[in-house]
């Protein structure tokens, strides 16, 4: 399980700073938001480097 938080500073564009359990990352606009989520979320699986979260159980593999 992966927790996310979002601190919005204002919201056009959107700025503020997400963080997951290390320091949290700036962003500014939406696209880097996303970037900024994927690379969190990217970054996550289990001890092994096995089922990240781009991996889909079903297929066995990362698609």
């Amino acid at each position: 399980m992966v927790r996310i938080e979002i601190w919005v500073d204002s919201t056009d564009p959107p700025t503020g700073r997400v963080g997951d359990h290390g320091e949290p990352v700036l962003f500014c606009g939406w696209i880097d938001l996303l970037a900024v989520l994927s690379n969190i979320v990217d970054t996550t699986g289990d001890e092994h480097g096995d089922l990240g979260a781009r991996t889909q159980p079903e297929f066995g593999e990362d698609v």
